[in-house]
């Protein structure tokens, strides 16, 4: 084996394409999106069946549709953040390969925290679980940015603004399910309310 093989090779094993990873994203993503619909199971009622029945069995879906539209919308902010961020991001090594796999063993547990919450919101235990699910997503989400910007992983026509913004987002989501947790104790049925703050203050950190 000559010198050029010897460094193809070495340089194969410490840099990757991300177009593999990007794909496996999106996949995960539209399958953990369509399973959050499982909990919105057609009740079976008993007894007499009225227009009164099915409307009262229908209400009682309003917890689990609720959290659907609650983890649908972060599941969708979540995978706009990441691709955005892989659209500057030009490789990667098994390090920040590995950090993308556990972050989506946290987006693949969210139908899980989902239906929980939504089957038995009025027990605060389901409502921790959900949240440090999303803390897990935040979380390995914000660690993918920093390992990348420490390894010059980024593009090199990418403005310090631009990574800076990034960070401070991902910090935000960090923050926001923190304090979702933490209310989790308190008021654990609308400790999900905490997420919608999200929106207006990535607009303010984009513009700042």
């Amino acid at each position: 084996m000559n010198d050029s093989e010897s460094s193809n090779i070495s340089m194969n094993t410490s840099s990757m394409n991300t177009s593999r990873l990007e794909t496996l994203v999106d996949g995960i993503f539209a399958i953990a999106m369509t399973l959050l619909v499982l909990a919105l199971a057609v009740p079976d009622i008993t007894g007499h069946l009225s227009n009164s029945a099915v409307q009262n069995a229908l209400y009682g879906l309003i917890p689990s549709f609720y959290t659907l539209v609650i983890s649908f919308i972060l599941l969708a902010l979540f995978w706009s953040n990441h691709h955005r961020a892989f659209h500057k991001i030009k490789k990667m090594n098994t390090i920040l390969l590995w950090i993308n796999v556990i972050w989506l063993l946290f987006i693949v547990l969210v139908p899980f925290s989902a239906s929980l919450t939504g089957k038995y919101g009025q027990f605060p235990i389901s409502h921790i679980i959900f949240n440090l699910n999303m803390l897990g997503i935040a979380f390995f989400l914000f660690l993918n940015w920093h390992y990348a910007d420490k390894k010059n992983f980024i593009g090199g026509k990418i403005e310090s603004r631009d990574i800076s913004i990034t960070r401070r987002i991902n910090i935000l989501f960090v923050t926001i399910a923190l304090v979702a947790l933490v209310l989790s104790f308190f008021v654990p049925r609308f400790s999900a309310l905490v997420y919608l703050l999200i929106f207006p203050l990535e607009y303010l950190i984009g513009r700042s």
